[in-house]
Parts: C-alpha cells; sequence; structure tokens
C-alpha cells in the first residue's frame, strides 16, 4: 500500500512549520503513546508504517528513532533508523554519550585501584556502568 498526500492528512495533525512534529491522529498505545495503525489485519507502530512507506523497508535488527524524543511523531524528518543500543542511548535516562564513553574505555588502559569510583563520580553514573564499558557488557558498539 502506497502513501498518498490525502492517505496522511487526515492520520496526521500537520505544525505550522515543516520542521515542526507531526502528531499521529489515528489510534494511540494507551501505555506508551506510540501511535499505531493496522495494516494487512496486523498491528504496526504508526512511525515505522510512514518510514517504510516512504523511504522503504526497515533492515532487520535495526528500529526507527525519534530525533525530537515524540513518540507519536511520524514526521519523517524526525525519524532516523538506528540499533536498538543507538535508540537506547538516545531516551531520556542516558546518561552518557559517546565521546564520554571513549574517554571512560581509553582510561582503561591507566586502570588502578579507585579509577572505576572516580569515573563514576566524574560522569554521574554506577562504578557498576565503568566496569561494564570495560569490560563491553555496554556500549560494546563504541570503538
Amino acid at each position: 500500500m502506497a502513501i498518498t498526500g490525502s492517505t496522511l492528512k487526515t492520520m496526521v495533525i500537520l505544525g505550522e512549520n515543516p520542521e515542526d512534529c507531526w502528531e499521529w491522529n489515528g489510534s494511540k498505545n494507551k501505555t506508551t503513546g506510540y501511535g499505531k495503525k493496522t495494516v494487512n489485519g496486523k498491528s504496526v507502530l504508526a512511525h515505522r508504517w510512514v518510514y517504510e512507506m516512504l523511504f522503504g523497508i526497515i533492515p532487520e535488527g535495526r528500529v526507527v528513532n525519534h530525533l525530537c524524543s515524540n513518540v507519536s511523531c511520524v514526521n519523517p524528518h524526525h525519524l532516523e533508523v538506528v540499533s536498538q543500543a543507538e535508540n537506547c542511548r538516545h531516551g531520556k535516562g542516558a546518561k552518557l554519550d559517546i565521546e564520554q564513553v571513549r574517554e571512560i574505555k581509553a582510561a582503561k588502559n591507566n586502570k588502578r585501584w579507585g579509577l572505576g569510583k572516580e569515573l563514576s563520580i566524574k560522569y554521574g553514573v554506577s562504578s557498576a556502568l565503568i566496569h561494564d564499558i570495560w569490560n563491553d557488557r555496554a556500549w560494546r558498539d563504541v570503538a
């Protein structure tokens, strides 16, 4: 099923400007707020449906991230295909950025007693997370 301008207009509330969020006007998951749509008898996430209609199939193992952090937005300019790890890091709970993780990984080369605790205080995370990063149990996709 191809997406058309008239089909999209009935399901989306467009913002005043092109860079504004496009709010999904159809069904939404009551718990998460994600838009949903039934396609061929199957419930799919609205932002994934819009992305696939405009850009093609989402590669296996990848997810569609909302750059705007608005889960009911379907503006294709606010959507990007990423790994699940990248998507989680973009969420509200992520405390570290990629550069900080690289610094933590580099610090492992000069590891000494108490360094994990020092880094945890510096970056506002648990020392367990520092050790998970050092041992590739977290952020393993960052070199």
